[in-house]
């Protein structure tokens, strides 16, 4: 093996191209050691720790039975209905803000709890609380649409309101001349 001719002036660009990615590889495994959270990959490809993190944090759903709670008259309502599947969240939003309301209201007599606003017509609305007699929301589900199981209730809405004598078709709570919202007998 020459010597002079691997450290000579002609090989010198060779040397600085493998330089250059050695350091780049070193730069490179070093800043990925600092940048990976020490977690990750210990159960999949994601940091294990975040699991612990989510779990910690209040869940941001109210689920039906907090509802029930105070609405028991409406669990009652929908026991028997074909919507007892449907989450009050579907139709009244959230709720988050009224719940601790309503659970400040139980331990302090007196204390009001701001009533339901009216729905915007916004499916990512950011009101918390909503009353909806909007036939948006009835039709999410019951307009029919390719892909429904065939026993679910689908209306082709201009047939149906024609059919029901519907005095307002375009208007916005024209379901809720026939129909009620938690009872969905007419």
């Amino acid at each position: 093996m020459n010597w002079k001719l691997i450290f000579s002036r002609d090989s010198l660009h060779l040397w600085i191209v493998s330089f250059l990615v050695i350091a780049g590889g070193s730069v490179f495994v070093w800043g990925r050691g600092q940048l990976v959270p020490e977690t990750y990959g210990e159960q999949g490809p994601y940091r294990a720790a975040a699991l612990e993190k989510l779990a910690s944090k209040p869940s941001v759903l109210v689920s039906d039975s907090v509802c029930l709670k105070c609405h028991a008259d409406v669990g009652e309502e929908r026991a028997e209905s074909l919507h007892k599947a449907v989450s009050c969240n579907h139709c009244h939003g959230l709720g988050r803000e009224h719940v601790v309301q309503a659970q400040k209201a139980a331990k302090t007599p007196g204390l009001t709890i701001d009533s339901a606003k009216e729905w915007d017509g916004n499916f990512m609305t950011h009101i918390d609380l909503f009353i909806t007699q909007d036939r948006a929301t009835c039709l999410v589900c019951h307009e029919s649409m390719v892909g429904m199981p065939e026993g679910f209730k689908q209306i082709n809405v201009a047939e149906h309101l024609e059919d029901m004598g519907a005095e307002e078709v375009k208007g916005r709570d024209v379901c809720f001349e026939c129909h009620m919202g938690h009872d969905t007998a007419p």
